[in-house]
């Protein structure tokens, strides 16, 4: 039997489960709940501005392009007029303040025939030479400008209106010189055929241009549509 007594049994639970209690209560007591309090801003990188002082000024970068004035470049088109020659066929069409007229030539040595210079502008800058289909004139032409033009000419083939041209350009400096020489098959039904030729500024970037359409306009007809083909009559000059 236990020399303990029930009271004090009794006591000694009631004092651990007070310690207990205590113990708890002082625990508690120690932990602290996570902070509230506003948050603190992270540093700026920018420039802090002083009261009473004006913002720092910022500096665009502005480029030379943006400051040049844009050009544009307008290629004047002229007016056109019909011109034809109803003794040689031909017809081509030129702007409106030309003068065109035709002059027979004195025959090379090496040639037959006739032949005809037409000046669309002065000093040979652009004319064409009409001349009868006779031995050797067409190659003569061809030997003429791979013999003068430097560098030599490029040659190709080309079909313009029903008539097929050997083609020749060559550049040089400021100038581009073009020649379409009518092969004799293209010759029209009078036995004629011609070379048109030009010399073009390359200074001015709308001449060749508009030398070639001048090109593409040039055309032979048939004989018995002189009369009524629509155009001015080229006058003769000699």
């Amino acid at each position: 039997m236990s020399s303990l007594t029930k009271p004090s049994r009794m006591k000694r639970i009631v004092t651990a489960l007070l310690l207990v209690t205590i113990a708890m209560v002082f625990s508690a007591g120690c932990i602290q709940s996570p902070a509230t309090g506003p948050a603190v801003p992270l540093a700026s990188t920018a420039p802090s501005e002083q009261p009473g002082q004006p913002a720092p000024a910022t500096t665009a970068a502005i480029s030379v392009e943006e400051t040049r004035p844009a050009i544009t470049i307008v290629h004047y088109v002229p007016a056109v007029k019909t011109m034809k020659d109803s003794e040689l066929l031909l017809t081509l069409q030129v702007p409106e303040d030309w003068a065109l007229s035709t002059r027979r030539l004195v025959n090379p040595d090496d040639s037959e025939g006739l032949v005809y210079q037409t000046d669309l502008l002065k000093n040979d800058t652009f004319f064409i030479q009409t001349y009868t289909i006779s031995r050797n004139q067409d190659q003569a032409y061809r030997d003429r400008f791979r013999k003068i033009w430097v560098p030599k000419p490029v040659e190709t083939t080309v079909a313009i209106n029903g008539i097929t041209y050997d083609r020749f350009e060559s550049s040089s400096g400021n100038t581009t010189h073009v020649a379409y020489i009518v092969q004799k098959s293209s010759a029209n039904e009078r036995g004629y055929a011609s070379v048109l030729v030009y010399a073009a500024d390359t200074g001015n970037r709308f001449e060749k241009e508009d030398f070639e359409k001048i090109i593409a306009s040039f055309r032979y007809f048939p004989g018995d549509e002189a009369g009524t083909m629509p155009g001015q009559e080229i006058p003769r000059t000699g």
